[in-house]
């Protein structure tokens, strides 16, 4: 199975199909290993809420929450590499 992709990354590619930006943020190697370290953390906090949280309905509001948030994160990445273009 391929890596997940952040909503930045599917907000790109249906924007370039819909012909939108055609400017492609372009990341250095640091920045693609921080994006990966964040996906590693979280996967790893949402590991941890999965099975310390055993109420359903919280357990799915916090998995949500810390989606969003690494997502926040990623996206900030990607705007500050689209900001030195």
């Amino acid at each position: 199975m391929g890596e997940l992709k952040s909503a930045w990354e599917i907000a790109l590619e249906k924007s370039e199909k819909m012909g939108g930006e055609e400017e492609l943020v372009r990341l250095s190697s640091n920045q693609k290993n921080e994006i990966a370290e964040f996906r590693k953390v979280y996967e790893a906090k949402i590991a941890e809420v999965e099975i310390l949280i055993q109420e359903p309905e919280k357990r799915e509001k916090e998995i949500e929450r810390l989606r969003r948030e690494r997502a926040r994160k990623i996206e900030s990445l990607y705007q500050k590499a689209k900001e030195k273009v």
